[in-house]
C-alpha cells in the first residue's frame, strides 16, 4: 500500500473478520490472511482531495472505500490532489493554477507533483508573428489537465512592438507534430495588470505572440465620383456651358477631397469638397469657349465633352438712305399760277394793242 503525495492523506483498512471500531491505517503494519474480505478508505489530509487508485488493474480506481478479498499480494496506491496549488516560474513571470476537481497527470497517467519553466533560447520561427520576451518549456512534456488549468503570464509593454495593439496579444503553444504555433482562442489580456491568461490542457512549448494585422487599421473617408453632366452638349462660340458631378463619401468617417476639373487635359479649376459618413453632395463648374471644335472634359477621372459650333455670318444691315422721290401728280399752284399768269399777260396783251389800233383806224 503507497499514497502519493505522502502527505496528502492516509490508507484505513478494516476487515470484516476484525473488529469494525478497530481500524488500521497506513502505514500501520498488520498481518491479513488469505480470503480475508479487505475494506480499504483512502481519507484525504486537508487542503488535499482523493483522485483515484492505482497500481491494480482489475481494481475500479474511483471506488472510495474499495472493497477487496485478500487472495494475493496486491500493489495499490491512493492519490490525493491538492484542492489549490499553484505552479510559479522562478522568475515569477509563468504561474500555472490547478482547482479541485482538476485531474493532472503526467505523460506516464501519474499524479502531476511538480512543474518545471525553462525559458527557450532558440524557440521555432512564429512566421510573420514577433514573440513578446521570450518562449517557455513547459515539463513534464505531455502532462494533462482535465478539465484545462489557468496559464498566467506577465510581459513587458516595452517589447511590444508599436504597430501591434496590446489588447490582441495571444498566448500560443508549438505543436510539434503539425510543426507550427497554435494560437489559444481564449487568450485574455489585461492591459492594466500586463498581464494575458489562457486555459491550457497539456504542458510543452508556449510563448506570448503579436503580429502587426491584429492592429486595427485607420478608419477612412472614401470618395466616389459619378453622375457627370454637361448642359447643353452643343453651343455657339461665347455660350456657357455647366459641367456637374455627385460626389459620394462612402466610408465612415468624415474627410475631404480635391475635386479637379480639366479641360482637354489642362486643369481649369479646383474645389475642394468636405463630407461626413455616407453623404454626398454636387459639384458644378462653368465655362466659356470661343473657337469652334470638340473639348474633352475630365472631373475627377470621370470623362465626357462637349461641342461648339462654327460661327454662322449675320446678313447686312438695312440702308439708312431714303430712296429717291418720284414726282408727285399734284399741281403746285403756288409756283405755276404767277409763271401761267406772265405766260397769259405776254401773250394777251399784245393782241389787245393790235386790235385796237385796227379800231382807230376804221
Amino acid at each position: 500500500m503507497d499514497v502519493s503525495p505522502a502527505n496528502g492523506g492516509t490508507v484505513e483498512r478494516t476487515t470484516k473478520q476484525l473488529d469494525a471500531d478497530a481500524p488500521c491505517s497506513y502505514p500501520d503494519t498488520v498481518s491479513v490472511d488469505l480470503g480475508d474480505d479487505i475494506i480499504i478508505e483512502a481519507v484525504a489530509a486537508s487542503g488535499y482531495h482523493f483522485t483515484g487508485w492505482s497500481g491494480e488493474p482489475t481494481i475500479d480506481e474511483h471506488d472510495n472505500p474499495l472493497e477487496l478479498i485478500f487472495v494475493n499480494s496486491l500493489s495499490i496506491t491512493a492519490n490525493f490532489a491538492p484542492d489549490l496549488i499553484e505552479f510559479t516560474s522562478q522568475d515569477g513571470l509563468l504561474s500555472l493554477l490547478i482547482t479541485e476537481g482538476t485531474t493532472a497527470l503526467d505523460a506516464e497517467g501519474e499524479p502531476l507533483t511538480s512543474v518545471e519553466f525553462t525559458a527557450d533560447e532558440n524557440p521555432p520561427s512564429p512566421g510573420k508573428a514577433s514573440i513578446i520576451g521570450q518562449a517557455y518549456n513547459l515539463e513534464p512534456d505531455g502532462a494533462r489537465f482535465d478539465p484545462p488549468i489557468t496559464l498566467t503570464w506577465r510581459y513587458t509593454t516595452a517589447d511590444i512592438p508599436e504597430v501591434v495593439a496590446e489588447e490582441n496579444l495571444v498566448i500560443a503553444y508549438y505543436d510539434e507534430d503539425a510543426d507550427e504555433w497554435v494560437v489559444l482562442d481564449d487568450s485574455d489580456v489585461d492591459p492594466t495588470e500586463d498581464i494575458i491568461r489562457a486555459s491550457v490542457e497539456h504542458l510543452t512549448t508556449f510563448a506570448i505572440l503579436a503580429t502587426a494585422a491584429t492592429s486595427s487599421p485607420p478608419a477612412e473617408a472614401t470618395f466616389t465620383t459619378t453622375n457627370l453632366s454637361i448642359s447643353p452638349a452643343e453651343v455657339n462660340p461665347g455660350s456657357e456651358v455647366t459641367i456637374s458631378a455627385l460626389i459620394t463619401n462612402q466610408g465612415q468617417v468624415e474627410g475631404s477631397q480635391d475635386v479637379t476639373f480639366k479641360i482637354n487635359g489642362t486643369i481649369a479649376e479646383t474645389q475642394n469638397v468636405t463630407l461626413g459618413p455616407d453623404a454626398f453632395t454636387i459639384v458644378t463648374f462653368e465655362v466659356i469657349e470661343n473657337e469652334a471644335g470638340t473639348y474633352s472634359v475630365d472631373l475627377n477621372g470621370f470623362t465626357g465633352d462637349f461641342t461648339v459650333k462654327e460661327a454662322v455670318s449675320n446678313p447686312p444691315p438695312p440702308s439708312t438712305t431714303p430712296p429717291p422721290s418720284t414726282p408727285s401728280s399734284r399741281i403746285n399752284w403756288p409756283v405755276l399760277a404767277p409763271i401761267l399768269s406772265a405766260v397769259f399777260l405776254a401773250i394777251f396783251i399784245p393782241i389787245r394793242l393790235k386790235r385796237r389800233r385796227e379800231s382807230f383806224d376804221w
